[in-house]
């Protein structure tokens, strides 16, 4: 959601600096997204850091100044414009840029409390710090845009693709959003004994019941099988394959697959009825898991296994 916020308010900045006549209305709803920023990025923080962090009534209301902002970019025009004192404007463009900053601000105490209590710097501290420093820009640009007429409007949108397209490239290069299973399995209370207990039973019912035939297979459904929530079950397989939940069931899949592609009996099924037969919902995903398996294709693996 802080990503389709970002956005929607970067593309208002495109729109305002390419396109002549641009409605007020889109300007200030615009404008009334930076009410969402910070609140969004604030639990995103909590969510990273606390992992049980649970919506209540109460933390709905951090959302209200937006309701308010929305409203006013709904009621402006330029009638409205023209009558409403200059003042008025300087107070809602500091209040607005201002609310961005104090969530900022509450964002990086809690980044910095954590890390405090953690005795260093881990992977979640270090993906959001990454991602406040980029919010800190983005904040300072616009700023800077208001204040100095020689800083280019255009300077916002340009700024936000790069951090977007850094961002993305640092998060998978230091495998920042895979990293944070770990921590968030550190502070899931789930005992050793829990832990291989859930990972048996999931064993059991992928053999017993072939549940890896189910292409539409999720946590959920084991969570409802083994009456266990899903964040246990992701835990238990995480901590004991090394895998996440696709990589875990796939390896049975290709297993599977593997016989099927050794066997003459099953000569007559193409590599994409051995892919749905064993799983898989499309013979692209067959084939990209069974290469990262095994490091060669389906095809190429039938050719290998089948006796001259």
């Amino acid at each position: 959601m802080l990503l389709v916020i970002l956005s929607f308010r970067i593309g208002k900045s495109v729109f305002l600096e390419f396109v002549d006549g641009i409605y007020l209305q889109l300007i200030f709803a615009g404008l009334a997204t930076l009410l969402l920023i910070g609140p969004l990025f604030f639990f995103y923080t909590k969510s990273v850091l606390k992992k049980s962090i649970r919506f209540t009534t109460a933390e709905f209301l951090h959302f209200i100044p937006f309701l308010f902002g929305i409203a006013f970019s709904f009621w402006i025009n330029k009638e409205n414009v023209q009558t409403t004192p200059i003042v008025v404007f300087v107070i809602l463009f500091c209040l607005y840029y201002g609310h961005y900053l104090v969530y900022l601000f509450f964002s990086y105490r809690q980044i910095q409390k954590y890390k405090i209590q953690l005795g260093g710097v881990n992977v979640a501290v270090q993906w959001l710090q990454f991602l406040f420093y980029a919010l800190a820009a983005l904040w300072m640009v616009y700023v800077l845009n208001l204040l100095e007429d020689n800083i280019p409007y255009i300077l916002g949108p340009i700024l936000y693709s790069c951090i977007a397209y850094g961002v993305s490239l640092v998060a998978i290069k230091k495998g920042y959003i895979n990293g944070l299973d770990t921590v968030k399995y550190k502070t899931t209370p789930l005992s050793e004994t829990e832990i291989n207990q859930i990972y048996e039973d999931v064993k059991k019912l992928l053999v017993e019941e072939q549940l890896y035939k189910n292409a539409d297979l999720t946590l959920s459904t084991f969570s409802k099988a083994l009456k266990v929530s899903p964040q246990k079950i992701s835990m238990a397989i995480n901590i004991r394959s090394g895998s996440n939940f696709n990589g875990f069931v796939n390896q049975y899949r290709i297993q599977h697959a593997q016989a099927l592609l050794e066997h003459s009996e099953s000569s007559e099924l193409t590599i994409a009825a051995i892919a749905y037969e064993v799983g898989f919902n499309s013979l692209t995903s067959f084939n990209t898991a069974f290469k990262k398996q095994l490091q060669k294709t389906p095809s190429a693996y039938r050719k290998e296994s089948t006796p001259l």
